[in-house]
Parts: structure tokens; C-alpha cells; sequence
């Protein structure tokens, strides 16, 4: 079941213990600390499984410190800053879940969501919900430099 704006600390513990090195820690302290974004975590049997945290602006952009080349972009606006799902969960449907969970509760906005070239499951998550990719870029992640893919899905 998802739980909304809570369990912060499992948030913390998930993404030191299985985030691959998609998403930098400053991001995460943001994901977690900065007013604007909303946490939404999986969890069963008391135990915090993966999580997803949407920002809900348009200048997400320049807050995730990526290239914005988004010609038009609507009114109301949803950006997926991360999701991770614990590596002991993985493969049971648990990212699917949350990515249908934000699909509902962001009807009728335009979903944005940015992924590193190289995190193929993220991008096959994405891909099977209807995102489709805008543009392509380079970004640096703690001092090292990666293609990245801008996703949009129009609801």
C-alpha cells in the first residue's frame, strides 16, 4: 500500500543501499527536505519496499539542475525526482505499483520524469506506462559525467 509524506528515514536507508549511483545525495536530501516534493512509499507487512518522490512544479528543471529544452510545456506539471526500489524487492511489480499510483493522483498533468541512459529497467518502467523521450543530454553526477533521457507522458 502507499503511504504519502512519511517514513523518511527508510526513504534514506533505500537509496544509500540501492540506488546504483542514478541519483547523488544531494538530490536525495532534496527529495526529502525541500518544500514542494511529495514522498510516496511502497510498504507490506510494516516494511518500506521502494518509494517514488514527484515534484510538482515547472522550474523543476533548473531545481534537478538539468537541461531544459521543453518547447511547451502545460500548466500543470509533475516531475518524478526519483524512485528506487529496495534490491530485495526487486521484480515484484512494487515500482509498477507506484508508477500507477502517481499516474492516477497526477491526472490531467504532464509527468516528467529524467533517467540516466544506462538504467535500463527505469526506462523500460517508464517506456511500458507511455513515456516517451524528449531529448537527450549529458549531466555531471558527482564528478562524473552521464547521458541522461527527459521523459514526458501527457495525461
Amino acid at each position: 500500500m502507499v503511504v504519502e509524506n512519511s517514513y523518511f528515514e527508510d526513504i534514506q536507508k533505500i537509496w544509500k543501499q540501492n540506488n546504483n549511483g542514478y541519483i547523488t545525495k544531494i538530490s536525495n536530501q532534496k527529495a526529502i527536505y525541500d518544500e514542494g516534493m511529495n514522498q510516496f512509499v511502497w510498504r507490506e507487512n510494516e516494511k518500506t519496499m521502494a518509494y517514488v518522490v514527484v515534484y510538482v512544479g515547472k522550474d523543476f528543471c533548473e531545481k534537478d539542475q538539468c537541461l531544459n529544452k521543453i518547447k511547451k510545456m502545460g500548466n500543470k506539471v509533475a516531475y518524478i525526482w526519483e524512485i528506487v526500489t529496495d534490491k530485495n524487492y526487486v521484480g515484484r511489480g512494487i515500482a509498477s505499483k507506484l508508477i500507477e499510483y502517481i499516474i492516477d493522483k497526477y491526472k490531467g498533468y504532464e509527468i516528467y520524469s529524467c533517467i540516466d541512459i544506462n538504467n535500463y529497467s527505469s526506462l523500460k518502467l517508464h517506456e511500458k506506462y507511455g513515456f516517451y523521450t524528449l531529448y537527450e543530454f549529458e549531466k555531471e553526477l558527482e564528478n562524473k559525467i552521464s547521458m541522461h533521457r527527459m521523459l514526458v507522458k501527457i495525461n
